[in-house]
């Protein structure tokens, strides 16, 4: 999906709600809205996906402010929540004998923990592992608006080659558990993680803290501080493992937007895992906002 009018808002809105969590310093902040704003009026021409340009504000962010590391105490916090709620969920996985029903189960949460966002803590969950927990609750009982898990599960073959697209930290070890099931089923599984930290995306730091190094096969890099894939700026070793790869799988919006618009770059089949954030994503599902999508592109 390619950059559309009404993105430049949210871009907008986006970067100056993070300087606000950055920085008190009001000048700094100023300092951010400007420059992205002479970034945009320059390259949004809605020839790149939405990622790309909140990559790019989001690299002004840091450079502006000097933090390199933006939201890192609220980055360590839901990685250990996201621990805290996959033991739980380890225990009432284990009670379901039906591998179908398991990667259901497991990939319904992966996809729900999507909702969370580091940034947000407290509208609605806060860094409290039982808030959390039940904050993600509610999306699995709402269940998917677009529902090919069983499709998804008949695609998972022995000795499958699978790539998984990593989006934000905490939800990352849920991701690790399903992975877990994905490698039950015979699968090889590759993850790929960010090179460097960006908004909430997780990065190899955060990969190896919820311990996703024992549940994959591999961890990758997948490329620099990019919020999502970024084709450009791919790292050879994730080129690779696409070209490779009997199935991707991607989760968030931002990895929605780069895979559907480079859809015919992938040999393999891609399935997407993300919540709908926006209304133009909406409208090409014909969902509402905040509605969990899990299907094949």
């Amino acid at each position: 999906m390619l950059t559309q009018p009404a993105c430049l808002t949210c871009i907008i809105g986006d970067v100056q709600s993070a300087a606000e969590l950055v920085t008190d310093d009001a000048q700094l902040r100023l300092a951010v809205t400007r420059r992205s704003l002479a970034y945009l009026a320059e390259h949004f021409d809605g020839t790149e996906p939405p990622s790309t340009h909140i990559t790019a504000v989001h690299r002004i962010l840091k450079e502006v402010t000097g933090v390199a590391v933006p939201f890192a105490e609220r980055r360590q916090a839901a990685n250990r929540v996201g621990l805290a709620i996959r033991q739980r969920l380890a225990a009432e996985v284990a009670t379901l004998s039906d591998e179908r029903q398991r990667l259901r189960l497991l990939a319904t949460w992966a996809l729900a923990a999507n909702s969370l966002d580091s940034r947000t803590a407290g509208h609605g969950y806060s860094f409290d592992p039982e808030k959390a927990y039940d904050y993600i609750a509610t999306y699995v009982q709402r269940g998917l608006a677009v529902d090919q898990l069983d499709c998804l599960f008949d695609a998972v073959a022995t000795g499958a080659r699978i790539v998984y697209i990593h989006d934000n930290v905490g939800e990352i070890a849920l991701d690790g558990l399903f992975i877990c099931h994905l490698h039950r089923m015979g699968a090889h599984v590759t993850s790929a993680v960010r090179g460097g930290p960006i908004t909430s995306d997780a990065t190899w730091d955060d990969a190896i803290s919820v311990g996703l190094n024992d549940d994959a096969d591999a961890v990758i890099l997948a490329g620099p501080d990019t919020l999502g894939v970024s084709f450009k700026e791919m790292s050879a070793e994730l080129r690779t493992a696409l070209s490779n790869a009997d199935l991707v799988i991607t989760k968030g919006q931002a990895n929605y937007y780069v895979f559907s618009a480079y859809r015919s770059s992938v040999p393999g089949k891609v399935f997407a895992l993300f919540t709908i954030k926006c209304e133009p994503v909406a409208r090409v599902w014909g969902v509402q906002p905040r509605s969990m999508i899990a299907a094949f592109l």
